[in-house]
């Protein structure tokens, strides 16, 4: 498997500010889960300012991290899984 650079990296504010939004939702819909024992004091310690910019200061690499995987996993394309029995039909 050939590893390719992430696609979700932010350019700009907008993207970046795109990325936590996701991020965020992922949370609260519960679709994204963290491991026993996984910090995830970053993420808790992100802020937005009162007309809900993300406060860059507020930010440490591993939010980022969580925010970019988390946008480049939703550009990703669905697949299915493959059964033995569709195999058969």
């Amino acid at each position: 498997m050939e590893l390719k650079p992430m696609r979700s990296i932010a350019k700009t504010r907008k993207e970046f500010e795109r990325n936590f939004h996701l991020l965020a939702e992922h949370i609260r819909n519960g679709r994204m889960r963290f491991m026993r024992g996984v910090s995830t004091d970053g993420i808790g310690r992100v802020r937005y300012l009162p007309n809900r910019r993300v406060d860059f200061l507020s930010v440490n690499e591993s939010a980022r991290l969580a925010a970019n995987s988390i946008a480049d996993m939703d550009n990703l394309p669905e697949f299915k899984i493959k059964r033995d029995s569709d195999d058969e039909k």
